[in-house]
Parts: C-alpha cells; sequence; structure tokens
C-alpha cells in the first residue's frame, strides 16, 4: 500500500505552536525552558535561521504544551477515543469561554452531588425497611392456624 507524502508546512506547525503559548498565557521562553529545548529556538524559526526544525524539539515543545502530533503534522486532528456523546460535549465545551466553562462545571458538581445523596438516602432507606421487616416474624403475624 502506498502512502502520500506528508506535506510539511513549517510555517503553518510554528504558528500553532505560538498560539497555543498565547493561549495558555506563558511566555515563549517559559514554554522553551519547560519543554528543555534551547531558549533562541522560537525566535531563530521566526526568524527563518530554522526552516526545518528538529522532530525531538517540536516533540518536547508539543508534549508540554499538549498539542497533538497529528494536528501539528497534517492539520487534522487525531482520530478520537471517545463515544460521540462525550466528544459533542468536549467539544461544546471548548467552545465556551473561561466563565462559561466554570458555569458547565459548576453544573455538574452539583448534579454529582445531588446524585450522590440521592444515592445515599435510597440506600438508607432500604436499610430501614430491611431493618424493620427482619425483626417481625411473619409466623406470628399469620398464626400458627391453631382455634382455641
Amino acid at each position: 500500500m502506498k502512502t502520500e507524502p506528508l506535506e510539511y508546512n513549517s510555517g503553518r506547525m510554528l504558528k500553532q505552536i505560538l498560539n497555543a503559548i498565547e493561549q495558555r498565557q506563558i511566555s515563549e521562553k517559559e514554554c522553551l525552558v519547560k519543554s528543555q529545548v534551547n531558549t533562541s529556538f522560537l525566535s531563530d524559526w521566526k526568524n527563518g535561521k530554522i526552516k526545518s526544525p528538529p522532530f525531538d524539539k517540536i516533540y518536547r515543545i508539543a508534549r508540554f504544551l499538549n498539542l497533538s502530533l497529528d494536528l501539528l503534522a497534517d492539520n487534522t486532528p487525531p482520530p478520537s477515543q471517545l463515544p460521540e456523546p462525550e466528544q459533542f460535549l468536549l467539544n461544546g465545551f471548548r467552545k465556551l469561554d473561561q466563565l462559561e466553562q466554570q458555569i458547565i462545571l459548576g453544573k455538574i458538581s452539583e448534579m454529582l452531588y445531588q446524585k450522590k445523596n440521592f444515592e445515599e438516602q435510597r440506600l438508607g432507606t432500604e436499610q430501614v425497611a430491611g431493618n424493620l421487616l427482619s425483626g417481625l416474624d411473619c409466623t406470628d403475624a399469620v398464626g400458627s392456624g391453631k382455634k382455641d
């Protein structure tokens, strides 16, 4: 099976990395230091001193920024491992601003809290009912069937 060669677009890759750095509100220097890449790397790349950046440096930066190598390489997201409804929720969540995301997280926390309380209440009710029923002797209630 013959595969098409990957079209390598260094400029697009650089732009995606710079956008990710900006979104995380960190400096380029901080990104490079934490990625263990020399601090002049991005400047050299932006200024054209580096035409084809080495994979190991791209990999370290992508890993630090939690960027998909699929997305960096050919601008296609990696295949999703999530079921369709979960992927829908995740995609929708990512489109929200920070305040809206906090509201959603708060609502989820509230729903989980209510679910936990409902389960605890249900188990408590079942336990009380079980205790009441276990104290009854059903043969006493029916009687022995003998008449005096």
